[in-house]
This record gives structure tokens, C-alpha cells and sequence, in this order.
């Protein structure tokens, strides 16, 4: 009984020091079955609810959306979202080279597809 406990107090430390989740790199790639439409008005939901900057810029077949150039914005993002008939690819890239993502666009986008 003593060498189960041992063993299960290990595996329980080893869990414990396994590095967290960390935010995809640059650039991440997704899809979705939902219309541009549904994602976007997700996500736009989801980022007013952060209080964090967005614009998007219409195209055919989708369009991009960004933070970029916003007052205040420490990590800026690009999100393109393309129709690809029966679902939406959607590519998130972070503005800089190398940089992070912002925690809160990723979970926005994970919460959206």
C-alpha cells in the first residue's frame, strides 16, 4: 500500500510541474462550420466583453479582423476568416514577428468556433 502512495504522490508532482497551456504561435490556424456572420458576431461579443480594441475589414468570401494601431494595444493581432463553402478557415497571426498572442483573442476565438 505504502509503494501506491508513492507512486501516486510522484505522478501527482510530475502532473504538477508539466508546463500550462500556452497560447498558440504565430501564425495559428482554425476552422469552423459557423458563417462568417456567427463567428463574427461571436467574437466581436467576446472582445466588447473584454473591453479590447477590434476593427474588421470586409472582403469577398470574409474579411480580417484586427487590433492593430488601437491606443493601448500591447499585442496586436491580425484574424483572417475565409468562406470556404461549408466552413470557415480562420488564420490568427500575431502583427509583430515572434510575438505573442493576447491570451484574451485566443480564448475569444477558441470560445467563437
Amino acid at each position: 500500500m505504502k509503494h501506491v502512495g508513492i507512486v501516486t504522490l510522484v505522478s501527482v508532482a510530475a502532473a504538477a510541474a508539466a508546463p500550462a497551456a500556452r497560447a498558440p504561435q504565430s501564425p495559428a490556424t482554425f476552422a469552423t462550420a459557423k458563417s462568417v456572420e456567427q463567428f463574427g458576431g461571436c467574437f466581436v461579443d467576446a472582445q466588447d466583453r473584454a473591453g479590447s480594441a477590434w476593427s474588421y475589414v470586409p472582403r469577398t468570401n470574409g474579411g480580417t479582423f484586427s487590433n492593430a494601431g488601437a491606443r493601448g494595444v500591447a499585442q496586436p493581432y491580425y484574424l483572417a476568416v475565409y468562406d470556404r463553402g461549408s466552413t470557415r478557415q480562420l488564420r490568427l497571426e500575431a502583427a509583430g514577428v515572434g510575438a505573442p498572442f493576447d491570451a484574451r483573442v485566443v480564448k475569444a476565438v477558441d470560445q467563437c468556433i
